[in-house]
């Protein structure tokens, strides 16, 4: 589904488009011309569905060569090794979440707890995948003729990146599962939630004024992304919580 010029919605699951398996996050496909890059990679159930999507769009898999996560719980990072082994694509994740995703820790991604909790099946595998390049704060990543601005943003979990496209004088966030439509948010009782984190990072992202926001479910934003990023802000400000997704 194209949603801009260079932006498709490729995967999206039963918090979001129902595209493909009902665990996958929303997987963006970006274009930036001579290379391709996926945003996030699904839950790992049923990945050839994303891949033909990206196919119906008339683009060729040989075409995308990197795979940007904005964290590595298992609806967004379970998907990246089917990727890099079947693709080649080159992982890119943050340095904190990094070794997580190395070796497939059931425990930092909040896998275990979310088997426990009935969230993914008793069969859920999460397998170790390698990370070509770990990223932080204020670092660039090039896709083709796009270059892509890294920013931590914790408090849904730890390891938590956003990616931010300024592009043609608009500015996009791609925003993982930090803020969402409607200035929702995500707060689950795992172990490396933290609301003071959270808040912080709403405060971030508040001061930059996004056109277009592309979360990790639910629906995309095409036009004054920053007043539903101000909702969320906002509510952490008065010492409240905005509302779960």
């Amino acid at each position: 589904m194209r949603i801009s010029e260079r932006i498709f919605l490729v995967g999206s699951g039963k918090h979001g488009h129902e595209m493909t398996h009902r665990l996958d996050c929303n997987v963006y496909l970006l274009d930036g011309g001579s290379e391709l890059a996926l945003i996030d990679a699904g839950s790992g159930l049923a990945p050839d569905q994303i891949v033909a999507n990206i196919e119906r769009n008339g683009f060729d898999m040989t075409k995308v060569k990197k795979l940007l996560l904005t964290h590595v719980h298992g609806d967004h990072g379970g998907g990246a090794y089917f990727f890099h082994k079947e693709y080649g694509l080159e992982v890119i994740a943050s340095t904190e979440a990094t070794p997580w995703l190395e070796r497939g820790d059931k425990e930092k991604t909040s896998i275990g707890a979310a088997i426990a909790a009935g969230v993914y099946p008793e069969d859920y595998h999460y397998p170790p995948c390698p990370v070509a390049r770990s990223v932080s704060e204020g670092d660039r990543i090039s896709v083709g003729e796009l270059e892509l601005e890294v920013l931590e943003t914790p408090g849904h979990s730890r390891g938590h990146v956003s990616f931010v496209l300024e592009h043609d004088g608009v500015r996009t966030l791609f925003a993982g599962d930090v803020v969402f439509a409607g200035g929702k948010v995500v707060i689950q009782n795992i172990w490396d939630c933290f609301i003071g984190e959270y808040a912080d990072s709403l405060d971030k992202l508040s001061r930059r004024r996004f056109d277009r926001l592309f979360s990790g479910h639910g629906p995309f934003l095409l036009s004054e992304a920053w007043r539903h990023i101000e909702l969320a802000d906002a509510a952490f400000k008065r010492l409240d919580i905005p509302p779960n997704l």
